[in-house]
C-alpha cells in the first residue's frame, strides 16, 4: 500500500495510481492530486483525472498500492 508520506508529496503533481481490484476506475489511474484529506479512518486523495478531467475522484489509501510520477 501506499505510505502516507508519499501521497502528501503527491500534492499539485501528475501521478499514477495503482489501485486494488475493489477500487471503482481501476486498475490504474491517471492525473493530478487536488488534495489529501486526513480521516479518522485514514487518508483519503483527490484525483483530477486525465480522462475525465474536472470530475474529481476521491480514493481511501487503503485502496491505493502504489504512486508513481505520471
Amino acid at each position: 500500500m501506499a505510505m502516507n508520506q508519499e501521497l502528501k508529496q503527491a500534492v499539485g503533481k501528475r501521478v499514477r495510481l495503482d489501485l486494488t481490484p475493489q477500487a471503482i476506475g481501476g486498475p490504474t489511474r491517471r492525473g493530478r492530486v487536488v488534495g489529501i484529506l486526513e480521516a479518522a479512518d485514514g487518508m483519503v486523495v483527490t484525483l483530477d483525472p486525465d480522462d475525465t478531467p474536472g470530475r474529481h475522484a476521491t480514493y481511501h489509501a487503503h485502496y491505493i498500492k502504489a504512486i508513481q510520477p505520471a
